[in-house]
């Protein structure tokens, strides 16, 4: 069987406590139930053959338009499946997933199975490795929550209790779990831990109420000349080809990048290990990079250096990869509106490069960073600096080791992951 993706992120709850089932004897059943209903289908036909049977599988067309299934909390994934945000598939859906991923044997393909079950890629890949972990079975989703713990204190709460609650939370979303036990206290008299309130938004409710971190979207968004901007720049982007298009943007990277890491308590004396560092663990480094999905061009151009990014460094920057020949002429570069861009000594640059390179530079509307595919760049830098191993560093202690990490991670990203950035940020279409 092949290896699992490193990406898959695996249930925290207890194996030990979990309900299992076993996938083989279901779809022994499954196939008994299928060939009883083709012997009594009055319609079947004997000569499919002769007919011309396509057995391909097509994702159906969704029963419902996308916006009237959000309003209910609903979306469709890649397959065209529906799902509810923030609940899992009942264990009848898993059932059949794992009945598939069984047939297919040692030639599974992951995205074959989500294809003919309507399901997502990651859905497959869990029950797949469920499956591994239990010897064949799959886990039912209804005794996860079931096994969670229930203190007294969710028990004691009155129907006014939670009244004021959802009040408290649709008054102030982002209250903290100290703020609702003190407001609690003061409407309905009723005292209650931190940990109380923790597990009444994480177990009453079908869906869970944890923690996440939010969108945080700026007031000036959303005013009208910010919107008038916002159309003219999905105009102007529409009419240049996506090979064309340049997305830059820049960076500050600290130390904490790669040391700075949750450890892990040891678990036979109680310590926290302390984490070596390097001499130059504070220092500070700045880069500047773009982005382009043009397959004559590297996917990214980067520099890093020390200290911070001006006017004159960004300057630099852009006559330097026009030089390099990574911006070509009639390339489209897109900027957010920072002030080292367009401001100060940059007041003229636009002119500047458009009359000595004949590359063009586009700015991206106000407050607008989700349009531009270099944010994920930095994203996924981060993400590879956070897993870099830090043993080989501290043993080397080797100077600048942050800056050396982050043009590491740089140089793994391809323009597959690229072309993918550019989809996320609505700059080419989904398929």
């Amino acid at each position: 069987m092949p290896p699992l993706s490193d990406g898959y992120e695996s249930d925290d709850s207890d194996d030990d406590d979990l309900l299992s089932y076993d996938c083989s004897s279901w779809l022994t059943s499954c196939y008994e139930s299928e060939s009883e209903d083709s012997l009594s289908d009055d319609e079947y036909s004997s000569d499919e053959e002769d007919q011309g049977y396509d057995d391909s599988f097509t994702a159906p067309s969704p029963p419902i338009g996308p916006r009237l299934a959000a309003s209910y909390g609903l979306a469709y994934n890649e397959n065209g499946g529906m799902f509810k945000r923030g609940l899992s598939y009942d264990i009848t859906k898993k059932l059949a997933v794992s009945a598939v991923i069984q047939e297919q044997g040692s030639s599974l393909v992951i995205s074959e199975v989500a294809r003919r079950c309507n399901v997502s890629w990651g859905f497959v890949q869990k029950v797949w490795e469920e499956m591994i972990e239990n010897d064949g079975r799959v886990v039912d989703p209804s005794t996860v929550r079931q096994s969670r713990a229930e203190g007294p204190g969710v028990k004691s709460l009155t129907e006014y209790d939670h009244f004021a609650l959802m009040y408290l939370y649709f008054d102030e979303p982002s209250r903290s779990n100290a703020s609702y036990v003190e407001n609690l206290f003061q409407v309905t008299g009723t005292k209650v831990s931190k940990s109380t309130i923790s597990r009444w938004f994480n177990n009453f409710f079908p869906i869970s109420g944890r923690f996440r971190k939010p969108n945080m979207v700026p007031v000036d968004k959303f005013k009208p000349i910010n919107l008038l901007k916002a159309e003219e720049y999905v105009v102007v982007l529409e009419k240049v080809a996506p090979h064309k298009l340049r997305f830059g943007d820049e960076k500050l990277i600290k130390g904490s990048e790669v040391y700075c890491r949750r450890t892990r308590r040891n678990v036979f004396n109680g310590m926290v290990p302390a984490m070596n560092t390097p001499s130059d663990f504070r220092n500070t480094y700045s880069v500047y990079g773009m982005c382009g999905i043009c397959e004559e061009t590297p996917p990214l151009y980067w520099r890093i250096h020390d200290g911070n990014n001006d006017a004159a460094e960004f300057s630099y920057d852009i006559e330097r990869a026009c030089v390099n020949g990574y911006l070509r002429q009639r390339d489209v570069l897109v900027l957010d509106n920072a002030a080292i861009h367009n401001g100060h000594d940059n007041k003229y640059l636009e002119d500047f490069v458009w009359e000595t390179f004949e590359v063009f530079i586009l700015f991206l509307p106000t407050r607008a960073p989700e349009w531009n595919p270099q944010e994920l760049v930095w994203q996924t830098m981060c993400r590879k600096m956070l897993s870099f191993p830090i043993r080989p560093l501290r043993e080397t202690n080797l100077q600048h080791s942050t800056a050396r990490v982050a043009n590491h991670c740089l140089g793994e990203i391809t323009h597959e992951h690229v072309v993918g950035f550019f989809r996320h940020s609505q700059v080419l279409r989904r398929n």
